[in-house]
């Protein structure tokens, strides 16, 4: 085998010929010729003698068992899983392949890679699979970027930072392990919740991939959210797992039954309480309001190039006038619909007042604001009323981190004062300032909250809008920034776990798509095409009781975060006390 890393290598060679006859030779190879020296030889009758050629041509596979490649195939083929379980592009090569359903086994292969030991061994399977995972599903961020040296370099750091979480997961899990064995597998929905629940939390919050939003395409299977949030959809996605990994790898027939038949129940039960509760698509609400959506589709150059106001404005007035004669009782442009200051721009502002007049149909769109107390921008929604002078609006409270606003920029002053277009070569974060109050539009037929872009993402901000007051969700987004990626897909998938939590309808417009309508139990309507100009027009119930979650927020995921703290603290300090026994 293999002797260590110097300049020689010693390698043992068993080569077989027919019959019983075996011979036994030691090489020791190096850099420099002579490439092969026997060193030692045993053999049989049979006189063979491998020749140094053939030495080398299975040098390649010593090296990867030497460093046991193997290993690292399990966490490997789990990072591909998951990323198979989120939507991509559909004119991508293998776009057959990605499922939601493949969340469902995406651990399993994991699972088998922890034996049971130290945290380091399982926290590194961890990590790779984590890295993996998010550098296959973001890759779409070094785009959004202009995909400078800098940026691609970034998306690769990003990975790494995300493949952290999972690497706190399998780290803790092969701990508990390695006290308990196999039984320790139980503890997998609980630890991957807590992970997930971590990854929402602060300024660099990044709950995308979350394992639950991949079963958005099952809205049948996953109306329990409005109890546990897209949190208890993951943990329960991390259960099956588990069941299937016992059904499959039991060492008992008794155990392997058991959890085959725990797993069609643990499917079965979900599915029966979706088809008991959801109502067929064309029955009435008791109040509903007529929604217009507004999709563009300009680029950032025609936006914000010379004549971009003009040009937008225009489109968006085209679009507009088309979608009145459907009769909405409210139109929504996209973010920044409007590339401007809109405050500072009363040609603007005087432009989109006559046309709301003129049509008599509420308009809600995005725009930059700015607050010349503070001398602070912000990424902003307008909502104007016919007739109504005093003009409402929204800052966007959640800044995409990088994208929008450097993390932390007010508490380390050595972050504030980079410069990003020096460093990266592209236009860096916007700087915008969060906003600090959330607004709830007052319409005449129904209360909506705003969801400016990346706010969509997070669960706890969507239901206290929804706490608040708000009796539709609209999202506005700019996801043209993606190109032709899996972002828009993924982008709009996740939308629908909001819908579901709160049991409450919203209209997505997205500058240049994917603009749909979703229904309070998930159902999705009249989706349009990327990067194309369209308008869509739409009735949707209006909201009137708040669920379990609207009001009480992530009280699941917090316990689990509680449990996998206990089990984490008991398992070192059960680990340390073994340690301490051992002679």
């Amino acid at each position: 085998m293999y002797s260590g890393w110097d300049t020689s290598i010693n390698l043992r060679c068993h080569f077989a010929t027919t019959g019983k006859k075996r011979e036994v030779i030691f090489y020791s190879f190096s850099p420099t010729p002579p490439l092969g020296v026997p060193l030692r030889r045993q053999q049989n009758p049979c006189q063979h003698f491998l020749p140094p050629f053939w030495a080398w041509a299975i040098f390649p596979y010593v090296m990867l068992q030497r460093i046991e490649l193997y290993r690292w195939t399990p966490p490997l083929v789990s990072g591909a899983l998951l990323a198979l379980a989120f939507p991509c592009h559909p004119n991508h090569p293998l776009a057959f392949l990605y499922h939601g359903s493949w969340a469902f086994v995406a651990l399993i292969p994991l699972l088998t890679s922890l034996p049971g030991g130290t945290f380091k061994s399982g926290f590194q399977h961890g990590w790779l699979t984590g890295f993996v995972f998010n550098l296959a599903s973001l890759y779409w961020v070094a785009h959004t970027q202009g995909g400078g040296p800098a940026v691609v370099g970034g998306t690769f750091l990003m990975a790494a930072y995300l493949g952290l979480f999972i690497a706190l997961f399998a780290g803790v899990q092969n701990l508990l392990q390695g006290l308990w064995g196999r039984r320790a597998t139980a503890a997998v929905p609980l630890l991957w919740t807590a992970q997930e629940y971590l990854l929402s939390l602060g300024e660099l919050g990044f709950p995308w991939l979350l394992l639950g939003h991949s079963q958005a395409v099952f809205p049948t299977l996953i109306q329990y959210a409005t109890v546990t949030g897209v949190y208890g959809v993951s943990c329960w996605i991390a259960l099956l797992n588990v069941l299937i990994f016992f059904a499959l790898t039991g060492a008992q027939s008794r155990l392997r039954l058991a959890a085959s038949a725990l797993l069609l129940l643990s499917l079965a039960l979900p599915w029966l309480h979706g088809r008991a509760l959801i109502p067929p698509p064309t029955s009435n609400a008791a109040a509903t309001i007529r929604v217009g959506l507004i999709q563009p589709n300009l680029s950032r150059h025609e936006k914000w190039g010379s004549g971009g106001l003009e040009r937008s404005f225009a489109v968006l007035e085209k679009l507009s006038r088309q979608a009145a004669e459907q009769m909405p009782a409210l139109l929504v442009w996209p973010e920044t619909a409007l590339p401007c200051y809109l405050r500072l721009r009363p040609n603007c502002r005087n432009q989109v007042e006559k046309l709301v007049t003129e049509l008599q149909i509420p308009l809600l769109t995005g725009a930059s604001d700015y607050d010349h107390i503070r001398g602070e921008p912000y990424n902003a929604a307008f909502f104007f009323q016919p007739h109504e002078p005093e003009l409402q609006s929204y800052a966007k409270m959640h800044l995409v981190p990088f994208g929008e606003r450097t993390p932390f920029r007010d508490s380390i002053p050595l972050v504030r004062n980079i410069d990003w277009k020096v460093l990266t070569g592209d236009l860096g974060p916007a700087e915008f300032a969060p906003g600090t109050r959330r607004t709830i539009f007052a319409h005449p037929q129904a209360r909506f909250a705003t969801l400016i872009c990346f706010e969509s993402v997070f669960p706890d901000l969507v239901r206290k809008s929804v706490d608040a007051g708000a009796q539709l969700l609209v999202n506005i987004t700019n996801d043209s920034w993606f190109g032709q990626t899996a972002g828009p897909y993924q982008h709009a998938q996740l939308s629908i776990l909001r819908a579901i939590e709160n049991r409450l309808a919203m209209a997505r417009c997205a500058t240049s798509g994917i603009s749909l309508f979703i229904d309070p139990f998930g159902r999705t309507f009249q989706a349009t095409d990327i990067f194309t100009a369209a308008m869509r027009v739409h009735e949707l119930p209006i909201g009137q009781d708040h669920t379990f979650y609207t009001r009480h927020g992530d009280i699941f995921a917090q316990l689990t975060l509680l449990g996998a703290l206990t089990l984490t603290g008991l398992g070192f300090l059960l680990s340390r006390k073994q340690r301490i026994r051992k002679p």
